[in-house]
């Protein structure tokens, strides 16, 4: 299977990032005195929001330390910003470059998760085509007694209703292949569990092909590849999960060989939110090595500008 270049490029992230990026700076170059005053309340009021739906998803699902993520993240941003915009007259005394290269490092790390959340919703947004000869369920927990938790549920239900749609549409009838091994505390697999799941919800056992095997997302859709490609090569395929997460499972897809489209499945909004933060954070993690040559071209604008 060959993937499709139009879907889910991180080049389309650049695009989107850069021009925020272009907005940012345009604005720092034109009116240096308003940047901050423009930008800090912005990422203030975005930070307040973040650490709202923080406080709703511990209310409901209680206190750990992943239900924090977006609250972090968002302190982080507008401190860093603060405390440049209160170094700023003090560094540039210095008559230096450092102001500026702090300054347009600091524009590129916004622009970035700006390109990242953009792409992402609109991923999520994306109407996958009636076509599918096989649906990758990606997984994630279990129950201590192997039932789905909620997300999963969500999941693997989205998965059903395509299928009823789509063979409603066209006729056509999309086989299930749901993915995920077996983690330490939990009594079967994650695949065998939705296996269970979609049976009883009408398809028969000759319709699903449980991968059990896997440990993380890139070996959910690596080893389903696998299972696909035995049974159908060359055939359509789309992957079902959480609306926050397909942007990232599609950079996954496009890693292992897989020409997949996303099949996006809801979640509560205050959930949504932390867990949108924390892929934007892992795909800018992902692509690491693109962050140093930014860096590069950051010192050396600095250095030609001052």
């Amino acid at each position: 299977m060959q993937t499709k270049k139009k879907l889910y490029t991180y080049c389309d992230v650049l695009l989107v990032g850069g021009l925020a990026f272009v907005a940012l700076c345009s604005l720092l170059a034109l009116l240096p005195g308003v940047f901050w005053r423009i930008l800090l309340p912005l990422l203030s009021m975005a930070t307040v929001f973040l650490c709202f739906s923080n406080a709703v998803l511990i209310r409901r699902e209680g206190l750990y330390l992943g239900n924090l993520f977006a609250t972090a993240v968002g302190v982080f941003y507008t401190a860093s910003g603060g405390i440049l915009a209160l170094l700023h007259p003090l560094l540039d005394r210095l008559h230096s470059a450092l102001p500026l290269c702090l300054e347009l490092l600091y524009c590129y790390a916004v622009s970035l998760l700006v390109g990242i959340c953009i792409v992402g919703y609109l991923a999520a947004k994306r109407t996958a085509a009636f076509d599918k000869d096989f649906l990758i369920v990606l997984g994630c927990s279990i129950s201590k007694e192997g039932g789905l938790r909620p997300l999963l549920k969500e999941r693997t239900n989205r998965a059903i209703h395509f299928a009823w749609d789509q063979e409603i549409a066209t006729g056509k009838q999309a086989r299930y292949v749901p993915s995920g091994g077996q983690g330490a505390d939990e009594i079967i697999s994650e695949g065998s569990a939705m296996e269970l799941y979609i049976v009883a919800h009408g398809a028969e056992f000759y319709e699903v092909f449980p991968e059990k095997q896997s440990r993380n997302n890139y070996e959910n859709l690596l080893f389903s590849k696998k299972i696909i490609d035995e049974l159908k090569p060359n055939a359509k395929v789309a992957f079902v999960t959480t609306n926050y997460h397909v942007l990232r499972s599609g950079f996954l897809a496009k890693r292992v060989g897989l020409s997949a489209e996303g099949v996006a499945s809801r979640t509560k909004w205050y959930f949504c939110v932390n867990g949108f933060v924390r892929e934007m954070i892992a795909i800018f993690a992902m692509y690491w090595w693109t962050h140093p040559i930014a860096a590069a071209v950051a010192v050396v604008l600095s250095i030609i500008i001052v």
